[in-house]
């Protein structure tokens, strides 16, 4: 088990516990989530910000410490959901000195039956989906979360979506987004959309 860090921000150093085995995340890597964040620094102050397959919380969590304005975290799994909303109590509790700290929701919901039901704009949108199911069958979301996306207008005017998925994962960038950057970190790739124009 390892424990989840916040790296910046006003919760920096703080260290959420160990993620219990039994959840079932791929926590993402620290030099991954630091890349990230030195990405979309000057994104992120007053931003909000959708957490989607939330996991542990690691990504929503570290964009709350470094002054989004509203963090939702979406997961279907109950136990990832328990874990997130203990996770922010105790960061609430001990730190209630940080008056400033963004609204937060933890949200349940299976992801793959779509965004309907969020009916509300987000600067910024991350998504940490499973590169694979628990039979080691490959799965991919860029294309399906692109849709949606774009189907429900989750995503604000000048808002990014940012999607960690395996390397190998291919997709088709619907009409209306624009693909403009992508890293890699070995077998993980991150790649980064707006609206098109």
């Amino acid at each position: 088990m390892k424990g989840t860090s916040i790296i910046g921000g006003e919760l920096r150093r703080q260290t959420m516990g160990a993620v219990p085995e039994g959840l079932h995340t791929r926590p993402i890597l620290a030099r991954i989530k630091k890349s990230l964040f030195d990405i979309i620094k000057n994104k992120i102050e007053g931003a909000k910000f959708l957490d989607l397959f939330a996991g542990s919380g690691s990504v929503g969590l570290e964009a709350l410490s470094r002054g989004a304005s509203k963090v939702i975290f979406i997961d279907a799994n109950a136990q990832c959901a328990r874990w997130i909303e203990g996770t922010l109590s105790k960061i609430r509790s001990n730190n209630r000195q940080l008056l400033g700290l963004g609204q937060t929701q933890v949200c349940r919901q299976d992801i793959t039956q779509g965004l309907f039901w969020l009916k509300q704009e987000f600067d910024i949108i991350f998504s940490g989906a499973p590169y694979r199911t628990p039979k080691n069958k490959p799965l991919v979301f860029v294309h399906f979360l692109l849709e949606n996306i774009q189907k429900e207008k989750l995503l604000a005017k000048d808002g990014w979506f940012i999607a960690q998925h395996s390397i190998k994962e291919t997709f088709v960038v619907p009409e209306g987004w624009n693909f403009f950057r992508q890293e890699k970190y070995g077998d993980t790739a991150v790649s980064f959309f707006k609206h098109a124009g």
